[in-house]
């Protein structure tokens, strides 16, 4: 994976300057950094297949949620543990992965290990130092936990770019590689695939592209259409619905948050659009990969 070992260092300055662990996931939350790098608690929650997947699928949330801010975004992990994430991108804005800490408790949650312990089935009782673990996790205040973001987010901001050079790793996912061999002798064409990747979880317009290229929307759609083969907005509802159908697959997302995420406003329409790629509706689409599966 991309420059693994210097955007350790990059977490292993943050840990030094805060005391929190951190871990570099990709972009489907699935860990790149060795377990180790957890603290114990986590570690343990890890060892149980279907409680990793939960930390997974929250990490996943949790650095997408951060790439639709534009600002670190601190949340709850299926743990209760307050966590927050910050987007590995490339200067071409690239997204390789996430880089993801905390795993505190908060000030006030006393009663948050008790409530943990308590849910059925966790499969860890016969882990007895999971509860000791859990007790001694650091407790933050919410202030100090948002200080922490903004210093892992401006160290990000600054080392990540740099080091992230597209021309010495494959990043890992590039929604829009068919189409970029078709506009290879475009550099407009170039730079709106570019500005589409990077707001494809947000509503996109031929005009936002258009403007974002210098180009006129009418000259830029014919444009687009001669390089890519398909209508530009033919283009980013295929990409949004490619990503739907594999979050749809392997998480248990509700479809309402899947189109949200995506910049869908109303789920009728989102689902209209995935039945015309897909011939099927989003749930008959989950509920037939989970059969194959």
């Amino acid at each position: 994976m991309a420059n693994k070992q210097q955007i350790e260092k990059v977490m292993e300055m943050f840990s030094s300057a805060t005391g929190l662990t951190a871990v570099y996931v990709d972009i489907d939350g699935k860990e790149i950094s060795d377990d180790d790098q957890f603290p114990p608690v986590c570690q343990i929650m890890r060892q149980v297949p279907h409680l990793r997947k939960h930390c997974q699928k929250c990490a996943k949330c949790g650095g997408f949620e951060t790439m639709k801010n534009g600002q670190p975004c601190i949340y709850r992990c299926h743990a209760g543990l307050a966590d927050f994430a910050v987007p590995v991108k490339s200067r071409e804005n690239t997204l390789y992965g996430f880089i993801i800490s905390g795993q505190v408790r908060l000030e006030d949650d006393e009663n948050q290990v008790k409530e943990f312990l308590q849910q059925k089935p966790l499969d860890l009782s016969y882990r007895h130092d999971f509860a000791a673990a859990y007790s001694k996790l650091p407790v933050f205040s919410l202030e100090k936990l948002s200080a922490s973001a903004e210093v892992l987010s401006t160290l990000s901001a600054y080392y990540l770019p740099s080091i992230l050079n597209e021309e010495e790793a494959k990043p890992a996912k590039e929604p829009a590689a068919q189409a970029k061999k078709h506009a290879r002798s475009k550099k407009e064409i170039k730079q709106a695939l570019k500005y589409i990747q990077k707001h494809i979880h947000q509503p996109v317009t031929l005009e936002e592209v258009a403007g974002h290229v210098y180009l006129s929307p009418y000259y830029f759609s014919k444009l687009f259409k001669k390089e890519t083969g398909e209508t530009f907005v033919s283009f980013v509802n295929r990409q949004k619905m490619n990503l739907a159908k594999d979050m749809l697959a392997n998480d248990d997302l509700p479809v309402s948050y899947i189109a949200h995420s995506l910049g869908f406003r109303e789920i009728s329409y989102f689902s209209k659009v995935f039945k015309r790629y897909y011939q099927t509706t989003p749930t008959s689409y989950r509920a037939m990969s989970r059969k194959k599966g």
